[in-house]
């Protein structure tokens, strides 16, 4: 074994004849300038580090070449990149530090050579490391440290499968590339570092221009602008247009240009939109922030502004409530009578536009549940400032003064309102005629309960949508204002069962000669209205005497089942 201090050398070992490359003053000039090179343009530290490796060993004509790290904590020295290593285990050598050349060198800081390594009884030897340099097929190795600000990081080695010397101008030449090793580390380090807090600068003020949006957000709630405000803030924060849509995917509000569709995720499938879902109560998804932008600056944005949409939100539904109190408070006592005197009604009505002495007109909307405040919005223009709107006993009422052509001309607009907020409603109508009428809770409690009824029986007949009123349904529908749907099909069944089977299996047309034959009194009549001859009506009544038993077309028979036909036809309706 050879150790280099200073000037000195101290050889230990028999020199084989041969040796290492003494590269010429130019040669080792044009490595060192390559490696300035790297230096100047690369910025991946482990690039420039294997260049390194790879050119000193062809600069040494080596058959091999590798860096070393240090890793104090473990005591070890670990090989990071090779040139020419062949097996795994050389190339993954942890070697403890003192031991061997290559944990001698990264600890003791000075250059060691040996012609043979195997045959060196001066090294410290380990029997793996042995076993992987024997594998590999080293006989002779050089190493120089790498030093950084002092202190000793790694090491950097060549070496040849014979036994070969290494020349003086080989040594200098190892020592000088180790020397550009080493700066490359610090160079590489300290632009890490500088790459962090440039990084930590630019979180630093993303951070708080993110704080001062969220002042301005927060302003704009506080402020009372609601939603749009918030948005218009943050059209103006990321520079392009924003758009808030509700979570059944409508626009409820846009800035900064037309709004488009909100996307599946983060962004669309053409990446080209940014999306930030508008967080509920647990799961819940109150609707989406969607942007025609994308990248970390929009996207924080928008989740910042969904927080503050979804606090304006919040500020919006409680006002809404605050506002839907009084008057559900008053159509309360209107409709409950709740004992209050009734010239204390009058005036507070009064208050709301609604004049009890006047005739009135009364709605009842049946709808689900989570539908029932956006209906109470969509109403609320169709009173003008003249009646009220509010969620009474489990359904949305609507009582106005009376105008137009009443009732059901109201339940027109309010069936195409409540349609156009996107809600599927039955709603039921009715007039109070007598202002001065004070039985059964006032004309307008009875008007309500009317419309109530008309409500249900139409729901009762298997409507979904659609308005009606007492004369649409007639005796037979407003008997159903509190029957269960199943009660009306058993019953229909009962009556008419036979028929209606008959009628589906042949295609006849029973039950219309049935209710022709009830509704016009005669068979000569049901034949003219049927536009048959009076034989095939006597053909059909003959038949429906088989099916439902002589007698059902005479009392008191005859009242079941045209009942029975008039709520088939009404459900058709519906």
């Amino acid at each position: 074994m050879t150790t280099l201090e200073g000037a000195g050398t101290t050889t230990a070992a028999a020199a084989v004849p041969g040796s290492f490359a003494a590269p010429s003053p130019t040669d080792l000039l044009r490595a060192v300038h390559d490696s300035a090179t790297d230096l100047a343009s690369v910025r991946d530290r482990t690039v420039i580090l294997r260049a390194l490796v790879r050119r000193t060993r062809a600069l040494l004509g080596a058959d091999m070449a590798y860096l070393s790290l240090n890793d104090l904590d473990a005591g070890e020295t670990w090989i990071h990149v090779t040139d020419g290593v062949r097996t795994r285990a050389y190339a993954e050598i942890r070697m403890p530090l003192g031991t061997g050349i290559l944990g001698s060198v990264a600890a003791g800081g000075t250059s060691v050579h040996t012609d043979d390594y195997l045959a060196d009884a001066e090294l410290n030897h380990l029997s793996h490391i042995d076993e992987a340099v024997a594998a590999e097929g080293v006989r002779a190795i050089s190493g120089e440290p790498l030093r950084v600000d002092g202190h000793l990081v790694g090491a950097l080695l060549v070496a040849h499968r014979t036994p070969v010397a290494m020349p003086s101008a080989g040594l200098e030449a190892l020592r000088l590339l180790a020397l550009q090793a080493a700066v490359a580390l610090e160079q590489t380090r300290r632009a890490g570092e500088i790459a962090e807090l440039r990084a930590a600068a630019a979180t630093a003020e993303r951070d708080a221009a993110l704080l001062e949006l969220d002042a301005r957000l927060l302003a704009a709630v506080g402020g009372g602008g609601g939603c749009r405000a918030v948005v218009e803030e943050l059209a103006a924060q990321v520079g392009a247009p924003v758009a808030l849509f509700d979570a059944d995917g409508r626009v409820r509000c846009s800035a900064g240009g037309p709004p488009r569709g909100p996307g599946a995720g983060a962004r669309d499938d053409d990446g080209d939109e940014a999306c930030v879902v508008v967080p509920g109560d647990g799961a819940a998804e109150l609707g989406r922030l969607v942007s025609p932008v994308v990248g970390e600056r929009a996207l924080g944005a928008l989740a910042r502004g969904a927080l503050a949409v979804a606090a304006a939100l919040q500020v919006e539904h409680e006002l809404a409530e605050a506002a839907d109190r009084s008057p559900s408070a008053l159509l309360d006592d209107l409709l409950d009578e709740r004992g209050v005197r009734r010239d204390v009604l009058e005036e507070r009505a009064l208050a709301r536009g609604l004049d009890l002495r006047s005739p009135s007109s009364s709605l009842v909307a049946l709808v689900p549940p989570a539908d029932r405040q956006r209906s109470v919005a969509a109403l609320r223009p169709l009173v003008e400032g003249a009646g009220l709107v509010a969620v009474h006993a489990g359904h949305v009422c609507l009582v106005c003064t009376r105008r137009g052509a009443g009732a059901d001309e109201l339940g027109a607009a309010a069936q195409a309102a409540l349609a156009g907020a996107g809600v599927s409603a039955v709603v039921g109508c009715a007039d109070a005629e007598d202002p001065g009428d004070r039985r059964g809770g006032g004309p307008v409690g009875r008007a309500h309960a009317e419309a109530a009824q008309v409500a249900r029986a139409a729901q009762v007949l298997g409507w979904r949508t659609g308005h009606a009123d007492r004369a649409r349904l007639g005796v037979a529908g407003l008997l159903l204002g509190g029957t269960d749907e199943r009660v009306v099909e058993a019953m229909v069944e009962r009556l008419l069962g036979p028929v209606l089977s008959y009628d589906a299996a042949h295609g006849t047309h029973l039950e219309q000669t049935a209710a022709a034959v009830l509704e016009e009194g005669s068979r000569g009549a049901a034949a003219a209205r049927l536009y048959v001859h009076v034989n095939t009506v006597r053909q059909r009544v003959e038949r429906l005497d088989a099916l439902l038993g002589a007698g059902w077309d005479a009392p008191p028979r005859s009242l079941d089942v045209q009942a029975a036909l008039r709520l088939r036809a009404l459900r058709r309706d519906g």
